[in-house]
């Protein structure tokens, strides 16, 4: 039986149910069940082997090409400024970002943030805020396949492998720019993610050194036969070893920084299982957190995550 919370999934992040509340969402479900065409070939190519060194290739880019910051325009949210800007994606086209100052010079930390699979990146602009406001510099991006107006995943096909590729190597080049920046402590750049991002954050830890921590809210394992059963389809092999070279639980226990690791007790995208599964496979110095909250979990959390981040930053309140 498909879980609640896997159907609440499927509805844009329009729907009623609220934006926080998309987390793992597909295209609209067919008529009825259909197995899904064959797999187109990747662009990337895919790795030969399944050592930490052959998946991370797929990651690899040109980090001396330039990054073509353009500013698209800036508000002040209290004393904050919020600036709105593209930049060069390493697959080509524009990534977009949101990118949120505190008022001094620094130099400060700073945090990549990516919302759920399919959510914009207003979605995760609250928490942003929120982070930004202990003097911290955040970067709020896109994922790519928003930023090009491409059809959403899940397609099950080869597209929803290059969109977790892009989407990471978008992460890397906000990486590279926030490197560039005199107002940003290099040594101290993190990541933070929701659901997808999650997924996502798992993959990019593991591949850039550079991120010296990591917050992981609402994340599992890969679940993409549930979805594609919510949505009236079925997996075939070829896209389902296409995405074993994305999955995130092969990269998970390849972080090496302290992470804070926040899922709740129910949540129905995954089984109390999943989770375990998911927790236990992820390396570093992890601080693991339950909370008797659903997917987008709670006000505890939120508070809990901003005082994890303070106390390994050395963070002063606002």
């Amino acid at each position: 039986m498909v879980r609640r919370c896997l159907v609440l999934f499927l509805a844009p992040a329009s729907s009623s149910c609220g934006p926080s509340d998309v987390g793992l969402t597909a295209p609209p479900s067919a008529a009825a069940s259909v197995a899904v065409a064959a797999t187109p070939t990747p662009r990337t190519p895919v790795p030969t082997g399944t050592r930490m060194e052959d998946l991370a290739a797929q990651f690899v880019y040109d980090a001396s090409a330039p990054i073509g910051i353009v500013e698209r325009g800036s508000a002040p949210d209290g004393t904050l400024t919020v600036r709105d800007i593209e930049f060069t994606s390493a697959k080509g086209g524009r990534a977009r970002a949101y990118v949120i100052t505190p008022p001094s010079s620094g130099p400060h930390p700073a945090m990549v943030f990516v919302a759920g699979s399919n959510q914009r990146r207003e979605d995760i602009r609250a928490e942003a805020l929120g982070i930004a406001r202990l003097s911290v510099v955040a970067l709020v991006l896109e994922q790519s396949q928003i930023a090009a107006a491409r059809p959403q995943i899940w397609t099950f096909n080869a597209q929803d492998r290059e969109e977790a590729i892009e989407t990471v190597l978008d992460t890397r080049r906000a990486i590279d720019m926030l490197v560039g920046r005199t107002d940003v402590d290099t040594a101290r750049i993190g990541y933070y993610g929701f659901s997808y991002g999650a997924w996502l954050g798992a993959i990019s830890a593991a591949v850039d050194k550079r991120l010296s921590l990591v917050v992981l809210r609402s994340g599992g394992p890969q679940i993409l036969s549930e979805i594609a059963r919510a949505s009236a389809r079925t997996l075939t092999t070829e896209y389902s070893a296409l995405m074993a070279t994305v999955d995130q639980m092969s990269y998970a226990p390849n972080i090496a920084v302290p992470v804070l690791v926040q899922n709740g007790s129910r949540d129905t995208t995954y089984t109390a299982e999943q989770m375990r599964a998911w927790q236990e496979r992820i390396g570093g110095a992890k601080t693991m957190k339950t909370y008797d909250a659903g997917h987008t979990l709670d006000t505890t959390a939120n508070t809990d995550a901003l005082a994890w981040i303070s106390e390994r930053w050395r963070l002063s309140p606002p």
